[in-house]
């Protein structure tokens, strides 16, 4: 096994060991690969449901009733890698990521709604990681970052956020971008920030010259670029530097119920092969999203 092929395996099945040590000891109890591991159960109905966020562009949205996009495209492929048919179950999110994982992977919603097998698209913060009594997250595949692309015949070039000063910036109502610039500078660009409900709806008005510039975390703007028919009249995707507490990076996993440690495995083995064989990157191409295996040169 080469050694690029290890670091693979290693960075897929992150830090479990690191985790399954650290439940033990702060419970007492070591969580047992007893009854029927998830895989199993998949592999009796031949079919492997993964939980994808709603109406997600371009990861996760349905056109004319048929499930698309990236997450989508990675849930089959792994599905695919498994022997099993891929299934999907789409939510909206929820309050935090505890609610997302309680309500589609470990419990289900209080009205009885059903838990899906896997979730996909999972922020994968290490000290949120650590916490977890319910669910393994595992398997970083991705890491976003916010990026800002522009129009150049607005401005000639950006390389800090005081060149935006007077321009017109798209940005989703909410966002950390759109918290972190209506403060930034003692408000300096709270003016220029044309809000929308959504990232598409950000990157649509752009597109249509309705801003001179559009700010998104990285792997969406760029999918949502070429989603909207960009066709190549903005600047690429470029860093956006934040300053003090505000994170402008995050890492993207999977994660699976903690009764299922057989099922942990084979998904992070089977995603570990197609970041290897530039599968993964491939989908993302499609897209028009640049990849890279986070941590990897």
């Amino acid at each position: 096994m080469s050694l690029f092929r290890t670091s693979v395996r290693l960075l897929a099945r992150g830090i479990l060991t690191v985790l399954a040590l650290a439940a033990t000891l702060l419970t007492g109890v070591a969580f047992a690969d007893e009854g029927d591991d998830r895989l199993d159960l998949v592999r009796k109905k031949g079919a492997i449901e993964f939980v994808v966020y709603r109406d997600f562009p371009p990861y996760s949205y349905q056109v004319d009733g048929a499930f698309k996009g990236v997450d989508v495209e990675m849930g089959e492929a792994l599905a695919a890698a498994l022997g099993l048919k891929a299934t999907f179950k789409t939510f909206i999110p929820g309050d935090d990521l505890d609610d997302d994982l309680r309500n589609q992977l470990w419990r289900g919603t209080i009205v009885g709604g059903s838990v899906g097998d896997v979730m996909l698209h999972v922020g994968a913060d290490p000290q949120y990681v650590a916490r977890q009594d319910k669910v393994w997250i595992f398997g970083v595949y991705f890491r976003e970052t916010v990026s800002l692309s522009f129009d150049p015949k607005k401005f000639p070039d950006y390389s800090v956020l005081e060149d935006l000063e007077g321009k017109r910036i798209a940005v989703e109502l909410g966002s950390i971008a759109d918290l972190y610039l209506t403060n930034f500078n003692d408000g300096a660009l709270r003016q220029s920030l044309n809000r929308y409900p959504t990232a598409n709806e950000a990157v649509k008005a752009f597109v249509a010259g309705k801003a001179d510039a559009t700010i998104a975390p990285r792997g969406e703007l760029q999918g949502l670029l070429k989603l909207n028919g960009e066709n190549g009249r903005a600047s690429p995707a470029q860093t956006v530097q934040f300053q003090g507490l505000f994170r402008n990076a995050w890492e993207i996993g999977i994660a699976v119920k903690r009764d299922s440690p057989k099922l942990r495995d084979a998904l992070a083995d089977a995603l570990a092969t197609m970041i290897e064989n530039g599968q993964l990157k491939a989908i993302y191409a499609r897209h028009g999203m640049d990849y890279q295996t986070p941590g990897l040169k």
